[in-house]
């Protein structure tokens, strides 16, 4: 990379950190902060060492300059760990109260719908900022790239600005539904209890579609894409694993309830480290892992059309 690049490419990275949208509560037009999309006095306290966490990079200029050795965990301190500019100062801390001012309680529909909400408008977020920085590299980048990446970098932001603008307002919209109306049905949900500590929390939506899921989405692509949400959330003594889908999707997803009641240790390392984009990871459990495994996780990490499709999960996280 040279310095000219370099230079825009680090400007870039101070305006994504310094992005802020609107709040993401209906009708509420004030600016978001830095909510957490993972407790920070909670599950990744928990797991904190020294109040840090190994979280993953997302750094584009590490992604420009590193290609795929971008995709790495990094020791990161709590308070800046999980972080997405979703909802205003009033609005973060009232519509997480149900999950963060109260005791889990397995099947507690309205606690459900709340990590379906958060994990969504995670989402939101993260597709919204990855946007907004492409879009900067193509505006400030134009005359120092070579053409071939400024085409892919387009084609990228194409995808992205139909899912921004028709996938996730389909799924926000269902969100605040499920939550405002936790016994309608629109949410089926899966909660299961590990009677100990798991030393990684996570808060991602992912395809239960797998590894089919690019093909499947090209060939209805005027369709939402099928997403369900994943909460591992670690306590002192327990940790709950809470996923979450729309059921109109639940024939999509019928698989997954079987392989938490028979696999769930797999399923748990299949979402968390190969769909998941916010995942933490407690010190002691990653500085235990081997470099030869570490090098799996990354690869895994990869999406299925870079990596191909899984021969083998790394499994990291033992219940």
């Amino acid at each position: 990379m040279d310095h000219k690049l370099r230079k825009e490419i680090g400007k870039i990275e101070k305006l994504k950190r310094r992005k802020k949208f609107q709040c993401l509560f209906p009708q509420c037009s004030d600016v978001s902060i830095g909510s957490h999309s993972q407790q920070r006095g909670g599950q990744l306290k928990i797991i904190s060492e020294n109040d840090e966490v190994f979280s993953m990079n997302f750094s584009m200029y590490d992604v420009l300059t590193k290609g795929n050795s971008a995709f790495s965990l990094v020791k990161t301190r709590i308070k800046n760990a999980s972080i997405y500019p979703g909802f205003c100062q009033t609005h973060d801390g009232q519509v997480f109260s149900p999950i963060e001012k109260q005791p889990l309680k397995k099947g507690d529909e309205l606690q459900a719908a709340t990590f379906f909400l958060r994990t969504v408008t995670y989402e939101v977020t993260r597709k919204r900022l990855v946007h907004f920085g492409t879009q900067k590299i193509l505006e400030n980048c134009a005359k120092i790239l070579p053409e071939t990446a400024l085409d892919n970098f387009k084609l990228q932001n194409l995808g992205r600005d139909k899912f921004i603008k028709h996938d996730l307002p389909f799924y926000l919209n269902n969100a605040y539904k499920a939550y405002n109306s936790p016994e309608s049905g629109i949410l089926k949900t899966k909660w299961v209890v590990i009677p100990k500590k798991l030393n990684a929390s996570s808060c991602t939506v992912f395809s239960p579609m797998r590894d089919f899921q690019e093909r499947i989405y090209h060939q209805a692509i005027s369709s939402p894409q099928i997403l369900s949400s994943f909460n591992l959330v670690p306590m002192q003594d327990e940790t709950h694993v809470i996923v979450s889908w729309l059921a109109q999707h639940t024939d999509k997803n019928e698989w997954i309830e079987s392989v938490m009641d028979t696999q769930l240790e797999q399923f748990i390392n299949y979402v968390a480290i190969c769909e998941s984009e916010d995942i933490c990871i407690g010190p002691e459990l990653w500085e235990s892992v081997d470099i030869f495994t570490r090098e799996r996780v990354y690869e895994a990490m990869h999406h299925e059309i870079y990596r191909g499709a899984l021969d083998e999960i790394p499994c990291i996280i033992r219940i």
